[in-house]
């Protein structure tokens, strides 16, 4: 079983987590931690271990690379095969994760590849469409 945690500067995992339950109806087995620099990264350090099941796999997902919450999830986490931690938070990437949550053969590299194709500049991608079509 696995579980996601979303973790961000200021709100932004919470609104990823509100988005997430708009779009795929429910959020069970996710949870979103905001860093508001307010909090030390001792108290954010014990914020992301309580809301972590040690009995279940755990992705987290952090928004920026080098960030004050993915650096306290890699001196946390870096050796523990069950916690896996990824950067740049997107709602394809998640979707991707969420929906797959019970598949025991989802592999964290399809939800990168998810978040990375859907990068796009799309009125370059609708305009060749347009003219592809004439």
């Amino acid at each position: 079983m696995r579980d996601l945690l979303l973790v961000s500067h200021g709100p932004l995992a919470k609104s990823y987590l509100a988005s997430l339950d708009m779009i795929a109806g429910g959020h069970t087995r996710v949870q979103a931690i905001n860093f508001d620099g307010e909090i030390s990264k001792e108290v954010l350090g014990k914020q992301i271990e309580e809301a972590i099941d040690s009995k279940h796999q755990t992705i987290i997902v952090v928004d920026l690379p080098g960030g004050t919450p993915c650096n306290v999830c890699l001196e946390k986490y870096m050796n523990n095969q069950n916690v896996e931690v990824l950067a740049s938070l997107n709602l394809p990437m998640l979707l991707d994760i969420y929906l797959n949550l019970d598949n025991s053969g989802y592999e964290v590299t399809t939800a990168l590849q998810e978040g990375h194709s859907n990068c796009r500049d799309l009125k370059h991608l609708v305009a060749n469409n347009a003219t592809d079509d004439e």
